[in-house]
């Protein structure tokens, strides 16, 4: 009787897997083809975005213009770490930052919209997303704070599903260089 039902029955294990099991999943994640082409869309858009928002900055921003937005909303950073990060290193080398944003901008949004490194780019995605989430939006309030939230969300997923393989040169990469994570 109960031998029928057995197959159905998950039997729960001693313990976690160990490490290197769960590091070998990681692994086999990383090498796996994608075939995620509405990812490779909102990878697009957020491609164009970046390229629209980064482009007049590295045309004209400068470090009095990032100076003064990040005075007006430093206040209001909820971490204090990070409020005194931007007003003890960031406001103070503002020109630095400046071309820092706008150029890292431009890079990410070139490497959305042609699918190459977009691992890598997802992470300084994120970092910068990060940044804009705790210095500006969250400060200001409106709707950066859900589209900021959306975009980290989006380079997040783009890290985990290897975005850049659906129409992208990543996938070409990833041929070449099979054993390589950036792909």
């Amino acid at each position: 009787g109960h031998e029928a039902l057995s197959w159905c029955i998950i039997m729960p294990r001693s313990g976690p897997a160990p490490l290197t099991q769960r590091a070998g999943f990681l692994r086999r994640n990383f090498q796996q083809p994608t075939y995620l082409g509405y990812v490779a869309l909102t990878r697009i858009f957020l491609g164009v975005h970046y390229l629209i928002v980064g482009w007049p900055k590295v045309m004209g921003m400068t470090g009095e213009t990032l100076a003064a937005q990040l005075s007006r909303t430093a206040a209001g950073d909820p971490l204090p770490f990070h409020r005194e990060f931007i007003t003890g290193f960031v406001i103070p080398n503002a020109g630095a930052f400046s071309s820092l944003v706008a150029y890292g901008e431009v890079a990410i949004g070139l490497s959305f919209l042609v699918g190459c490194l977009v691992r890598v780019s997802a992470v300084f995605g994120v970092f910068n997303n990060l940044n804009i989430l705790l210095a500006i939006a969250i400060p200001t309030g409106g709707g950066q704070v859900p589209i900021n939230l959306y975009f980290i969300t989006a380079e997040i997923v783009f890290i985990v599903a290897a975005a850049g393989r659906s129409l992208g040169l990543d996938g070409l990469l990833k041929r070449a260089f099979p054993r390589s994570p950036l792909f």
